[in-house]
């Protein structure tokens, strides 16, 4: 199905209407525009890697409410197979072995391994159709994050499933390491230290040479864990580099982890999969150099992007004003500023009457440099083409209701 170009010449449509009214024919109904959610459906329905974008600071209802409608039709229309999600991998996992052992997740399991960040409303009817699907065998879920997260099975389980491998003294002694750190049972007269992280990394190589020559169970998801506590604990009391910058060394290292996630991840899937990746904008980006301030970010995208060049598609959002807050640390309601008429949200809402206006590549590349704030909650001046396949950008954004604990 084709769509009509939504950047057509207003002067070109107005002029049939013109000339029929001169002739005292009736105009025929001008032809209906598709929907911003029609369009981007369009536009990515036949990609390999769907990356759903949102700002970093994630506290964004519409957003959320549009990606969850878009996950759904990407699935049911478009017959993506798999979703992967800026979350803690180990969860995921653990759903990936119970499925395989012919058990079936619950909803509990899914609201957990998505975790906090999500906890919202507007998220809440994505989660029974992830679990239907994931459980009819019809859809591969996968983390991608190898943050541990409060709630989750990696925090309360995982040490004790990953201890299995040893005995004695040895197992008891790394059941208690491990559970240290993952509920973080740190005080401040015995804080995290490089001594702990040593005791930790030593648990992890002796269950992962158990593990390995273990014949009794499969080693999978298990030793996948391992591998990503491991990558979870490498920039920890890490040497400073000279001249880095720590913040993007950390952005770099864990989106260079994900994407290791990533591949490990698709190598379990059937060919030709086709792979909903949620996730925020920065990660999701195809290059972030051309955008002052993050021109040394190497993001999750353009890994993904470099491996399936044209067939994977990065969407951002923005919004031209409303409301928004910063989910990880559950501030107050913030004011976005109205959007200034020559920024690309401004230009967006210039002329009619919609309230979410979905802009492709092409409209992005006539935009030419551009102020935009789909990367962070400041306007940015960038090439948007070179950084996203399309935006999604509403009149007025407002916060999600949050979901009880």
């Amino acid at each position: 199905m084709a769509f009509p170009r939504q950047g057509a010449s207003l002067a070109l449509a107005l002029l049939p209407l013109c000339t029929l009214a001169a002739s005292g024919e009736r105009a025929p109904r001008e032809p209906q525009l598709p929907s911003a959610i029609d369009a981007a459906v369009h536009d990515l329905c036949g990609e390999r890697v769907a990356l759903l974008g949102e700002s970093p600071v994630h506290g964004l209802g519409r957003t959320l409410e549009f990606k969850v409608t878009l996950v759904r039709r990407l699935v049911e229309e478009c017959h993506y197979d798999a979703f992967f999600i800026e979350s803690g991998t180990y969860d995921f996992l653990n759903i990936q072995r119970k499925l395989k052992s012919g058990g079936q997740i619950t909803q509990p399991m899914l609201v957990a391994a998505i975790g906090g960040l999500w906890a919202a409303r507007e998220v809440e009817p994505m989660i029974p159709f992830l679990m239907k699907k994931a459980n009819a065998g019809a859809l591969f879920l996968g983390g991608l994050d190898d943050q541990l997260q409060r709630g989750t099975y990696a925090q309360h389980e995982m040490p004790a499933d990953l201890v299995h491998y040893l005995q004695g003294d040895v197992k008891q002694g790394c059941l208690h390491t491990l559970e240290r750190h993952t509920l973080w049972q740190y005080t401040n007269d015995s804080p995290y230290s490089p001594k702990d992280k040593a005791l930790i990394l030593g648990c992890v190589d002796q269950i992962e040479a158990a593990a390995s020559t273990s014949r009794s169970a499969d080693t999978t998801y298990d030793l996948a864990m391992l591998r990503s506590l491991r990558h979870s604990l490498a920039g920890d009391f890490a040497p400073d580099i000279p001249g880095a910058d720590p913040r993007i060394q950390g952005f770099n290292d864990r989106d260079r982890s994900m994407y290791q996630n990533f591949q490990w991840l698709m190598a379990r899937l059937p060919a030709r999969s086709k792979v909903i990746v949620w996730t925020a904008t920065n990660h999701a980006a195809k290059d972030l150099s051309g955008i002052p301030g993050q021109e040394r970010i190497v993001s999750l995208g353009s890994y993904i992007h470099r491996a399936f060049t044209t067939r994977a598609f990065a969407l951002g959002f923005s919004a031209y004003s409303g409301t928004y807050v910063v989910v990880s640390a559950r501030q107050s309601v913030r004011q976005w500023s109205i959007a200034p008429k020559t920024s690309l949200e401004g230009q967006a809402f210039a002329t009619g009457s919609s309230d979410t206006r979905y802009l492709n590549s092409a409209q992005l590349r006539k935009a030419g440099p551009i102020a935009a704030r789909p990367t962070s909650a400041e306007f940015k001046t960038a090439k948007w083409d070179e950084v996203l396949d399309g935006v999604v950008i509403f009149r007025e954004e407002r916060p999600p209701n949050f979901s009880k604990p």
